[in-house]
């Protein structure tokens, strides 16, 4: 356990781990790659895939009783059942870690404070369309399609009803929704019908 933490814990923190974007789009959470995962409900999960070099003492039993451990503090420390561990697993070279936050701020605070570097962001929220159009007019945010053309704002702006997820990350991080997307702001690079790759700053993405 000791040996695992220890590597684990100094590999994260150097950003040694990177993980890289898995191919395909879906509605459910693609496991194949970092990411932060976002229901039509406004909920989060995330995916941190990280590379390792095999070496016969790494256990996913120690793993798993790490991440226990690391949830069960954050939790101690800021409220029951922020932080769920949804499964881990590791497999030929590949660490895979899924969890699931009851609020953004959770998602925020665990991230920082274990230093997954794919998944963190300074800031992020899902509204209705509707609550945000207006502020990203006043940004003078310009949207584009899902097929990469510039979007009118008018059509945009008849879509109030859709989710949209606004976040803000000094960092590219990659997020997928459980909705196909409609619209994104112009800074956004779109992946796949579920899934974009951000970039530094502010950064909108509205799906069905």
């Amino acid at each position: 356990m000791k040996k695992w933490k220890a590597v684990l814990t100094a590999l994260l923190a150097t950003g040694m781990l990177t993980g890289c974007l898995g191919n395909g789009g879906g509605s459910t959470l693609n496991s194949e790659s970092s990411r932060i995962y976002v229901t039509e409900e406004g909920t989060f999960q995330t995916a941190t895939v990280e590379s390792y070099v095999q070496q016969d003492y790494y256990n996913g039993d120690e793993l798993k009783t790490f991440l226990e451990e690391a949830v069960s503090q954050y939790n101690g420390a800021n409220g029951q059942n922020q932080v769920t561990l949804d499964s881990c697993t590791l497999d030929n070279g590949t660490a895979k870690m899924m969890f699931h936050y009851a609020s953004p701020d959770a998602l925020i605070g665990f991230t920082t404070q274990y230093e997954d570097k794919e998944n963190q962001v300074e800031s992020i929220a899902v509204d209705k369309l509707s609550e945000v159009y207006g502020q990203s007019e006043s940004e003078g945010v310009t949207f584009i399609k899902a097929d990469g053309k510039k979007a009118d704002q008018k059509a945009v702006s008849k879509r109030g009803e859709s989710q949209t997820v606004v976040v803000t990350s000094a960092n590219p991080v990659t997020i997928q929704t459980q909705g196909r997307i409609l619209f994104v702001s112009d800074n956004v690079v779109i992946k796949d019908s579920h899934t974009v790759q951000t970039t530094k700053g502010k950064s909108y993405i509205i799906f069905k």
